[in-house]
């Protein structure tokens, strides 16, 4: 006879755990969020996500691209923002978002996400660039871009804090009668401008159309997967915080500050700073403005630490071998 009963997953003999794959239960856990808002021009994606930043954490950074819609609604929000970026380039968004680190904002939101893929500087327009200058047309353009992007993907998804970006879709027109039977054109959002996928890097998703209804498209929650939201405000916020919440307290990063402050520490040894070096490029906050030493000038903290580094090793005695 078959058995068909289950059992209860057993833990396996205790052996030594391989440094690379040290496996164990698993454990729910809290996360950031990384969340993306799509839709057309007037959907509601800034207003929208100023109502999910005020309700994630306490400080907010807007990174404003181009005309800077988020400050018109300054007197409904706390939040920060600098002069909006004119050349959207990865590089310029890998910067702002180590700055927005070292200032410790919880929540960062990027309006809109799109420029850096097809605005002045961004992804799109340096394949051209670079395809111009290469000999094998576009693919050559690609090859030298790929990295960029991949790196400014990366530094968002390292942001130590809630992210949240817009996203441009390309605006359909459709005619539609109403209850009445008139007839009246209608914007619905397309295909967001971006690369291919680029939805599925994102925790959660939500969809935005002209009367600023939200259709969650995407979410790694049952209870909110699907979830379609009419104008939504601080209820819809609470929802997404309380999911984002739901689990034990995760292990945070270390502050900005602390990593300044070991930079600086004078017996921080050759080794020390070498890991500390690893831990700020692993985090993607090399271009960390920090003091240098005559507490005047500003230094890139990486700099930093690599001029340290280097002063140390030319101090340290060397092996002299006899012939």
């Amino acid at each position: 006879m078959t058995d068909t009963m289950t059992h209860p997953q057993e833990t396996p003999a205790a052996r030594p755990l391989h440094p690379q794959f040290p496996f164990g239960p698993a454990v729910k856990t809290q996360f950031h969020g990384r969340i993306a808002l799509m839709g057309p021009s007037g959907s509601g994606k800034t207003y929208t996500a100023l109502e999910l930043a005020a309700a994630l954490g306490s400080t907010t950074a807007v990174i404003e691209a181009v005309h800077g819609h988020a400050s018109k609604y300054a007197d409904r929000f706390d939040f920060h923002t600098c002069p909006p970026l004119t050349y959207c380039s990865p590089e310029a968004l890998v910067a702002a978002l180590a700055e927005c680190a070292a200032q410790g904002y919880e929540t960062v939101i990027i309006d809109p996400y799109t420029l850096f893929w097809s605005g002045n500087g961004g992804v799109l327009e340096q394949v051209d660039d670079a395809a111009k200058r290469g000999s094998s047309g576009s693919k050559s353009g690609w090859t030298e871009v790929r990295p960029r992007e991949r790196r400014m993907w990366d530094a968002l998804f390292a942001y130590p804090g809630h992210v949240i970006a817009t996203l441009r879709s390309k605006t359909d027109y459709h005619l539609e009668a109403d209850e009445q039977g008139r007839h009246a054109m209608r914007r619905f959002g397309g295909k967001p401008e971006h690369r291919d996928g680029a939805e599925y890097e994102f925790n959660l998703v939500g969809a935005m159309d002209s009367d600023n209804t939200l259709v969650v498209v995407k979410a790694l929650s049952p209870d909110l997967s699907g979830a379609v939201a009419a104008r939504p405000g601080a209820e819809f916020a609470t929802r997404v915080r309380d999911w984002l919440e739901d689990g034990a307290p995760a292990t945070r990063p270390a502050p900005v500050t602390e990593l300044i402050a070991q930079a600086r520490h004078p017996e921080a040894t050759l080794a020390e700073l070498g890991q500390l070096r690893d831990t700020v490029r692993r985090r993607f906050l090399e271009d960390v403005l920090m003091a240098d030493d005559d507490g005047l000038t500003l230094i890139r903290m990486d700099d930093y630490i690599t001029r340290r580094g280097r002063t140390l090793q030319s101090a340290a005695p060397q092996d002299v071998h006899a012939s």
